[in-house]
């Protein structure tokens, strides 16, 4: 696979209700952008391939690639494949099967994704031959993906970014993580992992789906409360269940939860299509009108977690249309 280097390849194929055969899913490494780095990603291509790769970018809480791969009905990379696209999806550095490295301060902050990023697309451009990819960022993924942009904007097509965050005031998350003698600053600066108890992984989707009746079953929620435990890490010692992730993404959103952008959103120059809930705390109602002829999807009864959830159609097609430059998204300015 040329700097892919497959090391377990997926051969379960799954009929989707209503649809083709789903793609086989390849799972490889890729050197990152640091040395002793590598990511791990996994890839689906289309079986009629002829447009750009896509490469997804995952959540801070739905923790590694698999996110977008979840089960049968809820993989957005099958969406993607059967409009013609293959799609590519990574671990960030910490998270799932990617490197784990040691230190003293909070692992995996947003200039190393970027770097990290940079090295995998470089990968698909060498394994696939694409002049450029485009990209899906979902929440942290969605902070990521318009600095690689900026970074590179010769290796990015198009961009979507979904429940994205840049700058905007939320105590309710800056609070528990403010240094006792300066609430501006972020207080665990010297640990490299966060360690959760794995029941309040998924407590701020139960926020956002209070008051709601019908927008996801429990069924979903359980396999979302799994792929967390499984790409975050479990403490195998700890009871309860302690789910272990890096801290690096959480001390950036300390910033931009404090309205302290880490990124120039006015420095983006690709077309961007900007998707959020409209239950979805965690997005920036702003950002789409920071991004130079970005374009804005507000989904009705869907949150942080969109993707999941029964109006998952609704991101799921406006990104296809968008990424196929077959844009029908009113532009927001």
């Amino acid at each position: 696979m040329g700097r892919l280097t497959t090391f377990l390849t997926i051969v379960l194929l799954m009929v989707l209700p209503g649809t083709a055969l789903a793609a086989e899913r390849v799972d490889a490494t890729s050197p990152g952008g640091d040395p002793d780095i590598s990511i791990h990603l996994i890839s689906k291509k289309a079986p009629n391939e002829g447009r750009n790769p896509i490469l997804m970018l995952h959540a801070f809480g739905s923790p590694c690639a698999e996110a977008f791969d979840l089960a049968p009905g809820l993989s957005w990379m099958d969406d993607l494949n059967q409009v013609g696209f293959t799609a590519y999806a990574i671990d960030f550095r910490g998270f799932g099967h990617s490197s784990r490295p040691n230190g003293d301060t909070p692992i995996g902050r947003a200039p190393d994704a970027v770097r990290d990023v940079i090295a995998v697309i470089e990968a698909i451009r060498k394994e696939t031959g694409a002049a450029k990819v485009s990209m899906v960022g979902w929440s942290w993924g969605a902070v990521v993906a318009p600095m690689v942009a900026i970074a590179r904007p010769d290796l990015i097509d198009r961009m979507v970014l979904v429940g994205a965050m840049h700058a905007f005031k939320l105590p309710m998350m800056t609070e528990p993580f403010a240094a006792k003698d300066n609430p501006t600053r972020f207080g665990p600066a010297h640990i490299p992992y966060q360690k959760l108890d794995a029941s309040m992984v998924l407590g701020h989707w139960q926020m956002m789906l209070k008051g709601t009746s019908g927008l996801v079953d429990t069924e979903t929620v359980a396999k979302v409360q799994a792929l967390a435990e499984r790409c975050g890490h479990i403490d195998p010692v700890a009871s309860p269940k302690i789910v272990v992730r890096p801290m690096g993404p959480l001390a950036d959103l300390f910033d931009i939860w404090s309205d302290r952008p880490i990124y120039d959103a006015a420095k983006v120059n690709i077309p961007t299509l900007i998707m959020r809930g409209d239950r979805d705390f965690f997005a920036d109602e702003r950002l789409a009108a920071k991004i130079r002829g970005a374009r804005e999807i507000v989904v009705p009864d869907a949150t942080h977690w969109g993707p999941y959830e029964r109006n998952r159609d609704k991101f799921l097609t406006a990104a296809s249309a968008f990424l196929a430059g077959k844009d029908t998204a009113k532009e927001n300015r």
